[in-house]
């Protein structure tokens, strides 16, 4: 069958006083963050630092130079490289970033060495970080909105973390002997204490460092994620005017230690301005017919119930008119009848059920760069792929290093043409408060609940409330 191919357009974001438009940087440097001006305004945010005396110095250092302006690297293509505007309330952000003496907390490199002796290294090394970046949030007056935090050198070559991303792969291909990875056990200590924190290595604010992205782009990257963490909105997906309000919900599965083989389910719900709240489902198994991971039909259930309480909870007891639901896995019987029960339970006229997976197909274009991001190939009713990464005119350009992948979308329950699926799910792509290019792999739904995950994985006591999925970033 030859598979029907289109292009989707670039989704459009909306800004401050309504503004639009297609490009996350251009929009905040025009628009400003979608609610400067109203009484949700953040003006200010308040950043602790734990590191060495010699991290904390050279990230400062680094810090003042971005809070007057970051020229851009690439003049003739400012449009990838655009200059990062400072940190004033006049300009990008329309936001303050304040340090002070009280919110730091310094460790010693004979601490670090002392913890990074022995087999227990990453957990030792994470402990000593983590009761740092718990004292500052005990803090009885005037505490940190969140707390950056500065290893050295050496804990990032020793501990070799992962640095994350949206290639992560799947936890069907996670190594059961790897250890625990320094970022994500911090993660779920914090998680325990309620202590918002962001990791930054040195290569990030060392000038120089190969492999990194240039000066202005680490900036815009690492200043929205704390605005985001601190609980501003930079940017919503446009609504367009007349259309349903809808909940998106991902639902991923993680091995948890000491579980056996149980997958506990997690689930994220995401308005249209982007605010995602966590919550942890029942245990999971794997199927002996597919060899995937399902819920029972009662998990299923409650599941979505919850997700539908907790999306009426942070919207005025409005229950969304649509529920969109992406999975890792596929559906079975059980589970489908289990969301649509839910969902007729609460009223909700419209269920869409997808799954969404890396797919091993490529499509080839003609000429030397690869196909553009927004391609849509259908092959039947349920099959198609989605390019969430490629060329990108607006770019002039493929702005990633490798061959990109595509998105296996495959659907089990639709209300909506396949089109209109795949463009919603390449505009949660652009629901990434770690990037400000559009060049992430995942919808949100599905990358943000395999890295909330990799964090369950290592955090035994984590909280049984809705979470701010501001903790997992």
């Amino acid at each position: 069958m030859t598979p029907k191919i289109s292009v989707i357009h670039e989704p459009m974001l909306e800004f401050a006083k309504g503004g639009t438009s297609r490009d996350i940087r251009r929009g905040i440097l025009k628009w400003g963050p979608i609610d400067a001006g109203t009484n949700r305004t953040k003006s200010e945010i308040r950043l602790g630092l734990v590191g060495t005396p010699k991290t904390i110095a050279s990230f400062m250092e680094w810090f003042e130079e971005c809070r007057t302006g970051v020229v851009a690297s690439d003049l003739l293509n400012e449009n990838l490289n655009p200059p990062f505007p400072g940190l004033s309330l006049d300009v990008g952000l329309r936001c303050e970033f304040l340090t002070d003496r009280t919110w730091t907390e310094e460790i010693s490199e004979s601490e670090i060495r002392k913890a990074l002796d022995g087999s227990g290294r990453v957990i030792s090394t994470a402990e000593a970080f983590h009761d740092r970046i718990k004292s500052l949030h005990e803090l009885s007056a005037s505490k940190p909105d969140v707390v950056i935090c500065l290893p050295p050198e050496n804990v990032r070559r020793q501990l070799k973390p992962s640095l994350g991303g949206d290639d992560d792969e799947d936890w069907e291909d996670f190594d059961e002997q790897k250890g625990p990875d320094f970022h994500d056990y911090l993660k779920g200590l914090c998680l325990e204490t309620g202590s918002v924190f962001q990791l930054i290595w040195p290569r990030t604010y060392t000038k120089g460092t190969k492999g990194v992205q240039d000066m202005a782009t680490c900036a815009w990257n690492l200043f929205t994620a704390l605005f985001y963490k601190s609980g501003g909105v930079p940017w919503k997906l446009q609504r367009a005017p007349g259309s349903l309000s809808t909940c998106y919900i991902g639902i991923a599965f993680s091995k948890r230690e000491g579980t056996g083989f149980s997958h506990s389910s997690l689930t994220q719900i995401f308005n249209d301005r982007g605010e995602g709240t966590i919550l942890r489902g029942g245990l999971a198994s794997r199927s002996d017919d597919d060899h995937e991971v399902h819920l029972a039909e009662k998990d299923a259930f409650l599941l979505l119930e919850d997700a539908i309480k907790n999306y009426a909870g942070a919207n005025r007891g409005s229950i969304p008119q649509r529920v969109v639901l992406h999975k890792t896995s596929s559906f079975d019987l059980a589970e489908k009848k289990g969301f649509n029960d839910a969902c007729d339970a609460a009223g909700i006229r419209f269920l869409d059920l997808l799954a969404v997976n890396a797919s091993p197909l490529r499509l080839f274009r003609s000429g030397t760069y690869p196909p553009l991001r927004g391609t849509h190939a259908i092959f039947d009713d349920a099959n198609s792929i989605l390019y969430t990464r490629g060329s990108i005119p607006f770019y002039r350009k493929y702005p990633g290093p490798y061959v990109p992948k595509s998105l296996h979308i495959r659907y089990y329950q639709t209300d909506r043409p396949q089109e209109d699926l795949a463009a919603e799910i390449l505009a949660l792509t652009k629901l990434n408060w770690n990037r400000t290019q559009f060049d992430s792999f995942d919808p949100i739904t599905i990358g943000g609940s395999k890295r909330i995950g990799d964090i369950y994985r290592w955090c035994l006591n984590a909280p049984t409330r809705p979470i701010s999925y501001s903790f997992f970033m």
